[in-house]
């Protein structure tokens, strides 16, 4: 009987809750709105621990909405060859050679290959900014020289094949069915007896991009300038001459 007692009376304790539940439902009372007019007389007041935070950025990136070059045509990177892969290419092949001779009077390098990831913006017709330099190549990666075997350089030339294209200079190649054919570097064939000296990036020297052959070089040879910088130093002093930037397809790698 107790039980019983019990257990109908946890019964009606249950039923209770569950009705004064359903019954306090939250309701909405009233809504009010108000109108903030913003113009040049009503306005916030200035923040000045805010206004110090970004006055010490905005310092740091005016330099960067400065004019720095002029282009005459738009660049693209493009598979197997585009203008802007020319262009990036031809430059840090100078600029590599240029700092690479300043250390190793007796050494030259043979060709250049950069990876078509590390171009992230076509650079516009007309004015140039260090901004879109930035923006072209936001890495800090560093020029190298790796000496490579001429197995190794064949296993280069058939990733370079394989991946329809890739960003180079001093360099000619066709590819056939993702192969390489009819490889000049330096204006000689290619020689698998040969020894040669790349110019690239750090992160492709230790096998970036899947580029596994650099992965066993004969000797590499730090250049310590970053390839951004590089494309900044060539652009400036351009423009200190007089002169307009330009790039050209010339069948370096065609299909």
């Amino acid at each position: 009987m107790q039980k019983s007692f019990y257990l109908n009376f946890s019964i009606f304790l249950f039923l209770l809750l569950f009705i004064s539940c359903k019954n306090n439902k939250p309701e909405i009372i009233k809504i009010e709105s108000s109108i903030i007019v913003l113009d040049t007389i009503n306005v916030p007041e200035d923040d000045s621990a805010c206004s110090e935070i970004i006055a010490s950025y905005k310092s740091k990136i005016a330099p960067l909405t400065n004019i720095i070059g002029h282009s005459e045509l738009v660049m693209a990177k493009e598979k197997p060859e585009g203008l802007l892969n020319n262009f990036v290419a031809d430059l840090i092949f100078e600029k590599g050679k240029k700092y690479f001779k300043s250390k190793n009077q007796q050494d030259n390098i043979d060709f250049c290959l950069l990876n078509m990831g590390s171009l992230r913006k076509s650079l516009p017709k007309g004015k140039i900014t260090e901004a879109d330099i930035y923006e072209l190549m936001p890495f800090n990666n560093k020029l190298v020289v790796i000496t490579l075997s001429g197995e190794k350089t064949n296993e280069l030339l058939e990733y370079i094949a394989s991946q329809g294209g890739e960003v180079v200079a001093n360099f000619k190649m066709k590819i056939k069915n993702k192969k390489p054919q009819d490889v000049f570097i330096e204006g000689k064939a290619f020689d698998i007896n040969k020894k040669y000296r790349i110019l690239t990036y750090d992160y492709l020297a230790s096998g970036g991009d899947n580029m596994k052959f650099f992965l066993e070089p004969i000797k590499m040879e730090l250049i310590d300038i970053v390839g951004r910088d590089a494309i900044l130093e060539y652009i400036i002093e351009e423009t200190e001459k007089g002169n307009k930037l330009n790039a050209q397809l010339d069948g370096r790698i065609c299909n």
